[in-house]
């Protein structure tokens, strides 16, 4: 460049190079601006930082593998602790009514088993936004969170196995509960360490572990559970284990888990404030305090304002404006669904078991050779009890006038849920990411959604497939098993996609990252109110309702309008950023 090209300009700090020498730019070079494609910034990095941008996400190339599978741990030992339950508790439950001199109904273990899991979601409701306002304040963070929820959640199942008692197991649910907020906790700290680039693998770490446990868990249960069978507690081998996993996962994350808070929670922190109070509220006790305190300017009297206080003033109203509720409509929006959602994924394990544990119909063929030779193989146990209790006169009329179970044992049950849960580990891990990537987290929330009504729709015609074995034998046959596997894995398929695309939702509706434990605890308190809500009708009432009106179905056509809701609610959830602002605080 020649001193020729050069001429004079009035400075601008746009224009100026080396010593202050202002340069005319021309036409050839266009105005700065904030927005720039990823490959322009890619350009502006360090050769180390353009290939760590360009890189492709894979699970090979996420950061801090040892914290991620530590927070994975954490959550697989409270499956595998659920799952191993989950095998065995509706039997526990029958000894609790024989041990008081009580003849166990379906309809009463139904009730039951609803009110277990519903009360410890009492708690949860409660306390997993505490447990998120925690995790995010400087002193306590995410990893004595996750301590101590897992600590509470071992003494929970030790007491689980030496009760002897449905009041007791129900204190002992309620005590447990408190530590189910850990969830959110560890889906915000995954997010952290995951960053935006990783998020679909991220978000994916704890339903995989889910699903492992939902493996593991049915299986570990059934095989303990009959081991120790008998005694004065017969179920606390078992518990004793659950509890022993999440005593030593709490441990090594004790050991291990880097408790540091990222610097840009800090930044964040600082500068814009989040409210957690609602926007109309605000503007409520603005208008009161406004009617109780109305100053006026004395005539004659002009004030005039120095420097120092302009600053101030205006310092004050930047803060003012940096301000940001957390209140969205995107949030709310997300919010809502995530309840309706909560309602019949959570419910589906507990309805599934208590259905295909409910004793058979008494079929026409009753008298047939093979109910006859079993009868008489078995005196005194074809009475009423081994069957479905039916009202009287009743007679089955189809398509929705039919009732009746499939009459599995805690093996066959454990099968099934081992499963459900190998086929949504196995599409989670391999599917997930890749179909995330070409359709995007919403519309394939939105796709997996439209799943779920037909398979609630579908279940209860089990009960009807021809069987190979007669009442009130276990129902088999490769009809019956051929109908239940595309049942289990198109749900599988559904809640593969749902959960994890769901969660990634919940963290771009958080309007900061600062707050983001407190958005997934709000989240995690949403979804127990909704999951006890959901077990309480739908497993409660809803099922033994059913059964004393000869309906096996009513319970799941119900909860396949649940889900139909559900996914026409998901249809105004957005990912606009216009929608963060819509309810922001505004003076």
């Amino acid at each position: 460049m020649t001193t020729a090209n050069l001429t004079m300009l009035p400075s601008h700090p746009h224009r100026e190079i080396g010593n202050g020498i202002p340069i005319n730019m021309g036409n050839t070079v266009p105005p700065l601006t904030t927005q720039r494609t990823s490959e322009e910034q890619a350009s502006f990095l360090l050769p180390a930082q353009q290939d760590e941008q360009l890189t492709a996400a894979s699970w090979a190339t996420m950061p801090q593998k040892m914290q991620l599978a530590l927070l994975t741990l954490a959550r697989l030992v409270e499956a595998l602790a659920g799952g191993s339950r989950q095998s065995f508790i509706i039997f526990q439950l029958r000894l609790f009514m024989q041990a008081e001199g009580l003849t166990p109904s379906t309809a009463t273990i139904a009730l039951q088993l609803s009110l277990l899991r519903s009360v410890s979601a009492i708690p949860e409701f409660f306390v997993s936004t505490v447990w998120g306002v925690l995790a995010d304040h400087p002193r306590v963070g995410h990893k004595k969170v996750i301590i101590l929820c897992l600590f509470i959640s071992g003494i929970s199942s030790i007491g689980m196995g030496f009760t002897r008692s449905f009041a007791g197991a129900m204190a002992w649910q309620l005590f447990g509960g408190l530590s189910e907020g850990k969830k959110a906790v560890l889906r915000s700290k995954i997010r952290v360490i995951s960053g935006a680039k990783f998020e679909s693998r991220g978000m994916l770490l704890l339903p995989a572990a889910f699903n492992a446990g939902s493996i593991l868990g049915p299986l570990l249960g059934g095989f303990l559970s009959e081991v120790s069978m008998g005694g004065h507690w017969p179920f606390v081998l078992p518990y004793a284990m659950n509890a022993l996993m999440k005593l030593c996962a709490a441990a090594m994350i004790a050991l291990w888990l880097d408790g540091s808070r990222p610097a840009g929670n800090r930044k964040n922190k600082k500068d814009a404030r989040i409210s957690l109070v609602p926007k109309w509220v605000k503007q409520l006790y603005r208008k009161l305090l406004h009617r109780q305190t109305q100053y006026e300017r004395l005539p004659g009297q002009e004030y005039e304002m120095d420097d120092s206080e302009g600053q101030q003033l205006a310092s004050k109203s930047r803060e003012k404006q940096q301000t940001v509720s957390i209140w969205t409509l995107r949030l709310l929006l997300t919010l809502a669904t995530r309840a309706l959602v909560t309602i019949h994924i959570f419910s589906y394990p507990s309805l599934l078991s208590i259905f295909v544990s409910t004793p058979r119909n008494k079929q026409e063929d009753e008298n047939s050779n093979a109910a006859a030779s079993w009868e008489r193989a078995h005196p005194g146990a074809g009475n009423s009890s081994s069957f479905v209790q039916v009202p009287q006169g009743y007679h089955t009329h189809l398509p929705f006038v039919f009732t009746g179970g499939l009459s599995f044992n805690s093996h066959d049950l454990a099968t099934v849920l081992a499963i459900r849960g190998f086929v949504s580990c196995l599409l989670q891990l391999m599917l997930f990411p890749r179909l995330c990537k070409v359709f995007g987290r919403l519309p394939l929330y939105r796709y997996s959604l439209l799943i779920f009504p037909v398979t609630y729709f579908l279940t209860p015609y089990l009960a009807i497939i021809r069987s190979s074995t007669p009442a009130p034998l276990p129902a088999a046959g490769i009809p019956l098993w051929a109908m239940l596997l595309f049942i289990l894995v198109i749900q599988a398929t559904a809640r593969s996609m749902a959960l994890p695309a769901g969660a990634m939702l919940l963290n771009a509706a958080c309007p900061d990252p600062s707050v983001l434990g407190t958005v997934n605890g709000i989240g995690a308190s949403v979804g127990a109110g909704a999951r006890g809500l959901g077990h309480l009708v739908m497993t409660g009432w809803l099922y033994g309702a059913g059964l004393n009106l000869g309906v096996v179905g009513t319970a799941w056509w119900g909860m396949s309008a649940i889900a139909t809701i559900a996914a026409i609610v998901a249809a105004y959830v957005t990912e606009s950023p216009s929608a963060d602002k819509s309810l922001a605080d505004e003076d």
